[in-house]
């Protein structure tokens, strides 16, 4: 109800309004954000890290070893990073990301530019993309690089998925 009298006429208008529209307006936003908040926080505890992958012994793993401030490495990071992660060759080869004195990844000889990145099968280094070029030179030296690592996996007696083979069998 909003009360108009000869002073303040306006202050007890505004009170009013607040009182009635503004203030359980406030709570609902904060519920919504304490929900959120509480949702986000379980989500986080049942996605294993990225960071957990043990470089040294996964069946096949991309390292990307990165300075900070690289601004290679956010191009890389806006351009590249999300299509590799959702990709097949994400799923393969999942995108390990280190800062170039981690010490899980001390074994890596001979890191001199920033981004490189590293293609490991069971910790041994199968090759490496350095620097960072663009997309599609990035992609190029990527089918490379995935080559290697099925190779590898074959040898290793694992078996990697051979999306290309599938998508001719579609046709």
């Amino acid at each position: 109800m909003f009360v108009c009298n000869r002073r303040g006429a306006e202050k007890g208008v505004v009170l009013r309004f607040m009182q009635q529209f503004l203030r359980p307006s406030f709570g609902m936003v904060g519920a919504l954000l304490a929900l959120l908040l509480l949702a986000g926080a379980v989500h986080a505890q049942n996605v294993p890290s990225r960071s957990e992958i043990d470089v040294a012994t996964a069946p096949a793993v991309l390292v990307m070893i990165s300075d900070p401030g690289c601004p290679y490495c956010a191009r890389w990071e806006k351009e590249v990073a999300p299509g590799y992660e959702a990709g097949e060759d994400g799923k393969i080869a999942p995108l390990v990301r280190r800062f170039r004195h981690a010490p899980d990844i001390a074994f890596i000889q001979r890191v001199v530019y920033s981004p490189t990145f590293v293609m490991l099968v069971r910790g041994r280094e199968v090759g490496r993309i350095v620097g960072y070029g663009g997309a599609d030179l990035f992609w190029m030296q990527l089918a490379g690089l995935m080559e290697e690592v099925r190779l590898a996996l074959q040898r290793s007696g694992a078996v990697a998925p051979n999306f290309a083979a599938k998508q001719v069998e579609r046709r």
